[in-house]
């Protein structure tokens, strides 16, 4: 199976490698294992993949439970939380130790830029 690449704004890669982030919130529960490797696509101004991150803990509840869980490592307030949730009745928080790679690595032709994830096209990119 092809690893997931994870698209993020840079201002929240950047708390990732500050270490000010350590969890990744998503609305729906991507199919991940515990240590499956992925690849972070930097939405604009660099439309890259400048990091790879392996998987922690996946927790899956309501956002209620999710923030109680999570809300100290998520980088975002509890309101950022409630509106990015609001209407949800499930929450997916992602543990992710995330390593900056030395170089970015375009994405490869015919894959388009990750609206949220998208599967890996084309061979893998880090050694």
């Amino acid at each position: 199976m092809k690893p997931f690449v994870f698209s993020l704004r840079g201002i929240y890669l950047q708390m990732f490698f500050d270490r000010r982030k350590e969890v990744e919130y998503r609305t729906r529960k991507p199919v991940l294992d515990l240590a499956d490797v992925v690849l972070l696509y930097e939405t604009a101004p660099t439309k890259m993949i400048v990091a790879s991150a392996v998987v922690g803990d996946i927790f899956d509840d309501s956002p209620t439970r999710i923030w109680e869980l999570t809300g100290d490592r998520g980088g975002i307030s509890k309101a950022e939380f409630g509106a990015y949730f609001k209407g949800r009745p499930r929450a997916v928080a992602i543990e992710l130790k995330v390593t900056r790679l030395p170089t970015p690595i375009a994405l490869p032709a015919g894959m388009a830029p990750p609206q949220a994830w998208a599967r890996w096209k084309g061979e893998w990119p880090l050694p």
